[in-house]
């Protein structure tokens, strides 16, 4: 787990504003790049959660330059975004697999 800076200054407007900066970046790397979820606080300590999910030709693409992003993020200001990137194909086998057990 990442330690945060002790004096960083944390504002829920910034973290809004870095999460759109985040969207931004993944949709002008993939226009078709589709937004599942952002939730507010994220899951246990993340400020955020982001989910994505883009064409199985720019997974790569995306994923490392996201993640490099939101690397960024955490370094200079202090903000905790997770972002999970999921090719279509992964994103289309998990509703599947979670539809056949019965879960949607």
């Amino acid at each position: 787990m990442r330690k945060r800076h002790p004096n960083a200054r944390f504002s829920k407007r910034r973290l809004k504003q870095l999460i759109n900066e985040l969207i931004a970046y993944a949709k002008e790397l993939c226009p078709e790049a589709e937004v599942l979820e952002v939730k507010i606080p994220g899951y246990e300590e993340l400020d955020a959660m982001v989910e994505i999910v883009v064409p199985n030709e720019k997974y790569e693409q995306v994923h490392d330059a996201v993640l490099h992003r939101e690397y960024e993020i955490f370094m200079t200001e202090g903000y905790d975004i997770g972002v999970h990137v999921l090719s279509r194909s992964d994103y289309d086998w998990i509703m599947a697999k979670m539809k056949s057990l019965g879960a949607l």
